[in-house]
């Protein structure tokens, strides 16, 4: 009805939808910059644009109807699988629907994996869309394109040659044609290739693809950099689940070298999927020479049960590198304090936010706030 209402603007614009656990909105991001440099108008929907990732149906017709008004060309959204399963798509029609990747999330709303991808799956349906870009390297992926009935293109790491990266840049080569992009990590790579097929599937050239991908830049709280002239490297990312925060880490372990430390500081949110708590605290550790747990959104949770929680299922070898530092601002200044030259600080969970949710109310917070604040002591 909310469509029908503002006569189904999607129709008369070339929208796409980006679904999956992790990398919706880098990939959101980057197909933006590549359709902007090809000329078209366009405009994002997603994480950093609202209160909701994908917003109400009211909401997201309304906003559509005002992006036509405006006269923009391409409308790239963000859709989760909670704007699925509730209807907040229906009636928008996209001509490209994107697929990155599926882990473990939302389960306190889907119960298991399998409605979890059930309700991701309707996105690559007619009723929705009207081609599928696939990650085939992601196995929920490959089930995808196996059981699908619209048209289809599929992308993972064998289309690409000659890959390098670092924190800050990435680069490689696609059927010849050489892509660089300003933002690090392994996981960018195949979050920018999305962007890629995503862009190709709607008819636009590798080489028109590599200008708009060469002006791309860090997404806020995403693999982000902070460079304060401090002597050691800090990222700020919004892993939040234990398969993103692997990825980060991951990443980080091939950009340490010699006797660099990597040091992560890393929460889980209240009232959200408790079985994950001890699964990231398990990767943290793992992957970390020291970790500090502390808290991320608790809203209307007991912070210290939450901690508890994460350490729960610790191995004792892991236990030992592993501190619980309650307040998150005391954690990051822990963090900080005991970084040395060289070490790479991670703090992840939060990323782009602006907020901590504590019983209901949200207090300002943002961690690359705090980080510079801390990095300004540490000067003085």
């Amino acid at each position: 009805m909310a469509a029908a209402l503002r006569n189904f603007p999607s129709t008369r614009m070339h929208v796409v939808g980006i679904t999956g656990t992790n990398g919706k909105t880098t990939t959101a991001h980057l197909l933006a910059e590549i359709l902007r440099a090809y000329g078209w108008k366009t405009e994002v929907i997603g994480t950093l644009t609202g209160s909701r990732t994908t917003p109400e149906s009211t909401d997201l017709q309304r906003l559509l109807s005002e992006c036509e008004g405006n006269g923009v060309e391409a409308v790239v959204m963000e859709v989760t699988s909670h704007a699925l399963e509730l209807y907040r798509v229906a009636g928008t029609t996209f001509d490209v629907s994107v697929f990155t990747n599926l882990s473990q999330d939302h389960l306190d709303f889907h119960l298991t994996m399998e409605k979890y991808f059930a309700a991701k799956a309707k996105l690559f349906t007619n009723e929705y869309s009207k081609r599928g870009v696939v990650n085939r390297d992601d196995v929920h992926g490959q089930l995808l394109l196996d059981t699908m009935t619209i048209d289809s293109m599929s992308f993972g790491m064998s289309d690409v040659a000659s890959v390098r990266m670092d924190a800050r840049s990435l680069e490689y080569e696609i059927d010849g044609v050489n892509m660089r992009a300003q933002l690090g990590g392994q996981f960018n790579v195949m979050n920018s290739l999305a962007a890629v097929s995503a862009a190709r599937a709607l008819g636009i050239s590798l080489t028109e693809i590599a200008k708009g991908l060469g002006n791309a830049t860090a997404v806020p709280g995403r693999f982000e950099s902070i460079d304060a002239g401090q002597h050691f490297e800090v990222i700020v990312d919004y892993a939040h689940t234990p398969d993103a925060l692997q990825n980060v880490l991951s990443t980080v372990a091939r950009l340490r070298q010699g006797s660099q430390r990597v040091i992560t500081v890393v929460g889980c949110g209240g009232n959200r999927d408790a079985t994950k708590r001890p699964l990231m605290a398990a990767v943290a550790s793992a992957q970390s020479d020291q970790a500090i747990f502390t808290s991320d959104n608790p809203r209307f949770e007991d912070p210290k049960q939450i901690l508890a929680d994460m350490e729960r299922e610790l191995l004792p070898s892991d236990r030992r590198k592993c501190l619980s530092i309650l307040d998150r601002r005391e954690a990051i200044k822990a963090a900080v304090q005991m970084t040395q030259p060289n070490d790479i600080l991670l703090v992840a969970g939060k990323g782009h936010e602006q907020y901590q949710e504590v019983a209901g109310l949200r207090e300002p917070f943002n961690d690359k706030e705090a980080l510079l604040e801390f990095f300004e002591l540490l000067e003085k």
